[in-house]
This record gives structure tokens, C-alpha cells and sequence, in this order.
């Protein structure tokens, strides 16, 4: 099987076609969760499309099961324009379409494209944007849905009940406007040379539907072990605050307030006046942010502080994940499911929120997101099927490498390149002041001291390219010496500094544009908005562009290769992909891999934005295991002439 017609002949220009379909749908949303078709127990009510600039909205009330013409209409046209349209794929899969020859254009992201980085909002006073539609056409100065119809919706009462003439109405309305806001948007996207961008996000979409579909699986022993050694921790500890504290009560800011200040002695935060700061009843302050900010100075107080610490760490990670997972595991089968956010962050690439489930051994409703999940507990996770593994695909020192490229950085670019040198052992010797060979040296020993340091260096390292500079003497010793080693990624960051202040605007390589409207320069040279300019384009360039780009050639070459039934991704997070596969398959994920995270991506960035990413070359680390994270990593550098010879993967 070939790869679609629009990853073989890549181009934005297939959005000037005629031969589209605009669609909506009204659901059933038995379940909640806004109908989403995870759920079983959701369904379709109505679908409303137009085909093409000169039809009419055609309207059909019926299940996924008898929307035959509307299916036929899609496998017709190049290309889908729909609002959210991650939402109405997945209601087409359960129609039976096959989405992955389906070229989508999505109004929200389209919209999302536009606005940039605003549309998060940011600390000096941007609000954060909407991106609905009814917001999108509110902007533009067109009509908006019926009242009386997004009332009912925004309070949850079922569309099944509404009356079906409303219905129609509003989801015909729905098609009209967002074939309107689709015209509108490309135009200007196509005006300022981002059209390709919505592009990439777009063929991105068919693959997140998907893997919302396939959901993770935990794996119950595991789980299980965890929960209890947790709880038993969290006992153990809270046995031992109440020993400390004689049993205060917790919620009683009076008893907590004479322990903070009378039993342990702790001083009161100070106004300028040098009076106590109090509520507004005059109360000692014993909110959260207060006792995060007490410091110890005697023992009784350390270990206070120490204990409080230690319950904190477990309680959360019992509250905010092994409750969730252990009820997944005892009431879900051991599966659950997540969404992914195309248009919410403000560097554009994914995030993630979790469904909402109700267990029966909690009260309140819990829910775990895909991304963002604590290391230690990756380990938990397994192939649902008990013979298959988990593996893990990421792209090798991405963000370093992009910015190696951004910066045409020599030294960068010869650091990559050796495969001896160990940029954690850099940091680690520039924070305490030791020569490198020398710090490498104790480390190839097995010294104690040195593993401490590479460990202690590693969140550090990379942090200037995020535009990390002030802290500690130790930190700020690593962020002058890389600026002074990496001179071409820290010029290259100024420039970007530089533009923004005089144009409030940032324009990457590849067209994405960020904007800063606040962005001013102090009179000692502090640029308010100096992080956020360094990040953007490192991390968007390799996130929100790289990423996808590989996901989506991933996805599509399992199909080409005939082996969706035995590769299966059920989740990416930020830089990788993790997918459930067949151990028959496991050299074919390999090669599939490095083809899709370097070669494919050379030849996207070449054709659609005219980038030549070959300063750098790109890199994949692969692990195979029966749980995640666990295994062995496997790692290939695959240069940019590897492409241009036409080499296949190896």
C-alpha cells in the first residue's frame, strides 16, 4: 500500500482545491464527556456537510451507522474542512471511513496558526484566546450560533432531546460558518506564508484521533505493588506528623498558626514597617504559600520541614496518579483513555488532558493525562496484549540539535558529532569550577562524587537554550561558559531578542510567527519577555513541527508496510512515540523509525518549507521492552546526505 496522495505530492496548495467537504456533527452525549466517540454509549444524531463552493448543506439525522452518503462525499473530495476536526474524525472512523487518506484542514487550528503564541495569553496582562467558533466568527464580525440552542448545550441537556428543526439549524449554521472562517483563514495564511504550517498541524489530527481511540494500558501487578508501597509510606509518614504536631487539626488555621510559630518558633513574614503580615481579621498566616516559604534554622524546624516535604511527595503522587491508575486497573480493565490539545499552548506544541472517570472506591472523579506523567511511574505501563512490548521512539538531543542548526553553531555541531563527549559532564564541571577532562575522567571511574555531579548538572544543561541566566553562582558559572561555548546559538538568540523589541514579532525559518506586543528593555538591559523568545523557536522547531512531522510519517508507513495490527501508537509525548508492537514486528518498528524521525523529515522540511536540515544531523534513540522505559536504548544518527543519496533506512 503507497502513502496518500498528499504526503506523496507534499503541498499546502491543496487547500485551493474546490473539491472539499465542510462538516459537522450533533451528538448523542449519553456518557458526557461533550459526545465524544470514545464512549460507546455516545452516538451521532445529526450530520450536516456542504461539498464544494457551489452546493447546498446537505442534512441527515442517523446513527454512525447510516451515514453512507456522507462517507462516500468525503472519499471523494481532497480534503476535509471541519471546526475540532480531531472531534468529527473520530466520529467518521465509527462511521467506517478510513481517515488515514483523508487530508484535513481544521478551522480551530487555522485559527490557532493565526494568533501564534497569543492565543495562551501571557503574564504581562494578554488575555488567552478563544478559538470556538462562535469566537472565531464574533472576531470577524459574523453571526454567531442560535442562543437558544447554546444555552441548551452549555447546559448539558442532551441534543437527542432538543427539538430537531433547532437542530438542523444550528448544525447547518455550524458548516456554513466554518466553510466561511476556512476561506477567510487561508487566505490569510496563505498571504503571510503560513499555510504550510497549518498544513503539518493538520496532518497531524487522523493520528491523534487514533491514538485517543487506543487509550494505554497499565499494567495491574505493577500497579497494584505501587499503591500499596505508597500507601504504606503515606501512613507511615502521616503517623509520624501527628507525633511531631500532637494531632493538630490541619484545617484549623489557629492550631496550625501556635505549631508554626509558638511550638516551633518559626518568625512571621514582615511588612515593610516591620510589622507581622496577617489576614485580613488579623490572623497568623498559615496558607500554602507561606509554609512553602518557611526556612529552617534548628533541627526541630528541619525536620518539620523535611517530614512535610516527604508527605507532600507522596500524597501527591497517591492523589494525582496511583489512585487513578489502581482504579483503572481494578474497575477499567487495566485501560484508559486521554485527549490531546492542538491549539492550546503557547509554543504550539501538543498538550494533553485526561477523561474524567468515576470509581467506586473514591469520591471525587479522577483523571490522568497522556503527557506529563512522573518517570518513575512510566515503568507501570505494558503492551496489552501480555506477549507484545512497549516501545519508545524519541528524537536524540532534538532541541540541542535545532539549536546547533538555529545558530549554525560550530562548536554545538562538533559536540554532536563526537560521540565521546558527554554534555552533563560539561555543565557539571563548568557549576563546580573543574576541568572537564578531569571530571570525565572520576566519572569512566565509577567516582561517586563525579556520578553525583553529571546527575546534579542534568536539569541544568540545556536550560540556556530556553533563556536561562540568573541563579545561583553555580548555575550562572554553566550559563556564561555556554553562551561563551555555544556563541552561535547565544548570537543567535540575541538576534531573535532584537527583533522582537523592534518589531514585537518573532518570524522562525519555516514561517511560524510569535508575537510579544509587551516586549520592552529595562534601563539596566533586562528584556521582560527574554525567556520566552530564546524558548520558542527551539522548542517549537522541534516539538511542534519535527515531532509531528515524524509521528505523522510513522503512522502512515506502519499502514504502507501493512502492519497496523501489529504496530500500534498509544501515545507521544512532546519529542517521542510509544507504541504497542507485535515481537514479529520489532525490527520493522526499528526501520520504520529512523526512515520516519530522520530521513522523511529531511525531505518534509526541504519540500514544504524550504529548510535544508543539514548542519546537524538528526538522530533517533529506540528502546524495546516489556514495560515503558525498560530496555536497552538503541541509538542512530542519520545524516542529511543519508537522504539526499536516497539511502533507505537500515
Amino acid at each position: 500500500m503507497a502513502l496518500p496522495a498528499f504526503l506523496e505530492d507534499l503541498s499546502a496548495e491543496a487547500y485551493f482545491s474546490t473539491n472539499y467537504v465542510v462538516l459537522d456533527f450533533e451528538t448523542d452525549t449519553s456518557h458526557g464527556d461533550f459526545g465524544s466517540a470514545v464512549h460507546d454509549d455516545n452516538g451521532i444524531v445529526l450530520a450536516s456537510w456542504k461539498h464544494g463552493e457551489c452546493s447546498t448543506v446537505h442534512s441527515h439525522f442517523g446513527s454512525e451507522f447510516e451515514q453512507g452518503e456522507l462517507v462516500r462525499a468525503i472519499e471523494e473530495a481532497d480534503f476535509l474542512v471541519a471546526h475540532n476536526a480531531k472531534y468529527e474524525l473520530m466520529w467518521l472512523v465509527r462511521c467506517g471511513l478510513d481517515i488515514s487518506d483523508v487530508l484535513v484542514y481544521d478551522t480551530k487550528i487555522g485559527e490557532y496558526v493565526l494568533f501564534g503564541n497569543m492565543i495562551a495569553g501571557d503574564e504581562n496582562g494578554l488575555p488567552p484566546r478563544s478559538t470556538s467558533l462562535d469566537m472565531c466568527c464574533k472576531r470577524r464580525g459574523w453571526p454567531i450560533k442560535d442562543p437558544v440552542v447554546d444555552v441548551l448545550m452549555k447546559h448539558s441537556i442532551n441534543p437527542v432531546s432538543m427539538p430537531r428543526r433547532w437542530l438542523q439549524g444550528r448544525c447547518e449554521q455550524d458548516v456554513v460558518s466554518t466553510e466561511k472562517l476556512f476561506l477567510d483563514q487561508r487566505a490569510l495564511l496563505d498571504r503571510t506564508n503560513r499555510l504550510t504550517v497549518q498544513y503539518t498541524r493538520c496532518l497531524l489530527t487522523p493520528v491523534l484521533s487514533t491514538i485517543e481511540f487506543n487509550g494505554m494500558y497499565l499494567d495491574e501487578t505493577r500497579v497494584e505493588e505501587e499503591y500499596a508501597a505508597y500507601t504504606e509510606k503515606f501512613d507511615k509518614l502521616s503517623a509520624e506528623m501527628a507525633a511531631l504536631t500532637e494531632g493538630i487539626n490541619w484545617r484549623s488555621p489557629l492550631q496550625v498558626g501556635e505549631f508554626l510559630y509558638d511550638t516551633l518558633k518559626f518568625p512571621e513574614k514582615k511588612n515593610r514597617d516591620g510589622t507581622p503580615k496577617r489576614t485580613a481579621k488579623g490572623k497568623r498566616l498559615t496558607d500554602k504559600q507561606t509554609l512553602e516559604g518557611l526556612t529552617a534554622k534548628t533541627a526541630k524546624q528541619r525536620e518539620f520541614l523535611s517530614l512535610k516535604a516527604s508527605l507532600g511527595k507522596v500524597g501527591s503522587a497517591l492523589s494525582k496518579n496511583l489512585e487513578f491508575f489502581v482504579g483503572v486497573v481494578r474497575e477499567q480493565a487495566g485501560l484508559f483513555m486521554a485527549e490531546f490539545n492542538q491549539a492550546k499552548t503557547a509554543t504550539h506544541r501538543l498538550s494533553s488532558s485526561g477523561i474524567g472517570l468515576k470509581f467506586e472506591l473514591f469520591d471525587k472523579i479522577k483523571k490522568v493525562q497522556f503527557q506529563n506523567l512522573p518517570r518513575a511511574f512510566k515503568r507501570l505501563f505494558r503492551a496489552r496484549k501480555a506477549d507484545w512490548l512497549l516501545c519508545e521512539t524519541d528524537g536524540s538531543q532534538l532541541e540541542f540539535r535545532i539549536a546547533a542548526h538555529l545558530g549554525r553553531d560550530e562548536q554545538a555541531r562538533e559536540d554532536i558529532l563526537n560521540p565521546e563527549f558527554d554534555a552533563h559532564l560539561t555543565s557539571g564541571a563548568a557549576m563546580e569550577d573543574m576541568d572537564y577532562d578531569e571530571l570525565r575522567e572520576l566519572y569512566l571511574a565509577d567516582d561517586s562524587r563525579a556520578k553525583a555531579i553529571r546527575t546534579n548538572a542534568k536539569p541544568e544543561t540545556f536550560k540556556p537554550l530556553y533563556g536561562g541566566k540568573k541563579g545561583s553562582k553555580k548555575q550562572e558559572r554553566w550559563y556564561e561558559e555556554f553562551a561563551r561555548r555555544y556563541s552561535g546559538v547565544a548570537e543567535a538568540q540575541q538576534g531573535w531578542v532584537q527583533e522582537v523589541l523592534q518589531s514585537k514579532r518573532l518570524i522562525t525559518e519555516w514561517g511560524m510567527r510569535y508575537y510579544w506586543p509587551h516586549a520592552r528593555v529595562s534601563q539596566s538591559g533586562y528584556v521582560n519577555v527574554e525567556t520566552n523568545i530564546c524558548n520558542y523557536p527551539v522548542q517549537a522547531f522541534a516539538t511542534a513541527e519535527i515531532i509531528p512531522i515524524a509521528v505523522v510519517y510513522f503512522w502512515h508507513r506502519v499502514k504502507e508496510a501493512g502492519l497496523e495490527d501489529k504496530i500500534i501508537i498509544v501515545n507521544t509525548i512532546h519529542d517521542s512515540i510509544i507504541c504497542e508492537v507485535h515481537p514479529d514486528a520489532v525490527e520493522a518498528y526499528k526501520e520504520i523509525s529512523i526512515q520516519a524521525f530522520t530521513r522523511d523529515v529531511y525531505n518534509y522540511l526541504e519540500v514544504v518549507y524550504n529548510v535544508i536540515f543539514d548542519f546537524v544531523p538528526l538522530g533517533v534513540g529506540i528502546t524495546v521492552g516489556k514495560h515503558w522505559s525498560e530496555g536497552k536504548e538503541e541509538s542512530y544518527d542519520i545524516p542529511y546526505d543519508s537522504f539526499n543519496n536516497g539511502e533507505t533506512a537500515a
